[in-house]
């Protein structure tokens, strides 16, 4: 291991609970979109039905530990790059970063609202989420809604790629702590 490898691994990280959001997070936006994927290639029946609802369920709870980490993130500060970012490079990741919170807000919330435009409940584990379209006339908007939701998962997809390639390239490429902030465990 290089010297600054070895400092860089010295460096603090996220603590256990960011680590753990961003990681659950992690797992499930990644599951969604290749169950949606592999959902797609099947015939139908009850493989393809059991993996709509996991895409749904875990849709659902990517939008609620949004909600976590909007919060983890306001009330607790990040560890430091080192080295520093540059202001562009500052702003490029702020501006990943609010795509990816963006669409893991907008994602779910779109997916209920097809759902329910089409009539149909939306339940995630055993309980109905309330009903947010009421209106029968809804279901001409349910297409769109479908279409607009796909283009978004699609845009998620590569946001996913950007964010791992970006970690990858700070890592090995370009020598910071950026991923090692979010590998980190502390040793007692």
């Amino acid at each position: 291991m290089s010297a600054s490898n070895d400092t860089t691994s010295r460096l603090p990280g996220y603590d256990p609970v960011w680590r753990g959001l961003h990681w659950v997070t992690a797992f499930l936006v990644i599951s969604v979109l290749v169950v949606i994927e592999v959902k797609g290639e099947l015939p139908k029946g009850e493989l393809r039905r059991q993996l709509m609802s996991w895409h749904k369920q875990a849709g659902v709870a990517v939008f609620l530990l949004i909600g976590m980490r909007l919060w983890w993130r306001h009330t607790h500060r990040a560890p430091a790059i080192v080295p520093p970012l540059s202001d562009a490079m500052q702003r490029l990741a702020g501006l990943a970063h609010f795509g990816l919170y963006a669409l893991m807000i907008v994602l779910p919330v779109l997916g209920v609202l097809f759902q329910q435009a089409r009539g149909n409940e939306v339940v995630f584990l055993g309980w109905t989420l309330p009903w947010i379209l009421n209106d029968t006339s809804a279901i001409h908007y349910a297409k769109p809604m479908k279409s607009v939701h796909e283009w978004l998962g699609n845009a998620m997809i590569w946001l996913v790629g950007l964010h791992v390639a970006s970690a990858l390239f700070h890592h090995w490429i370009r020598r910071d702590n950026t991923l090692v902030r979010m590998l980190k465990v502390r040793r007692s």
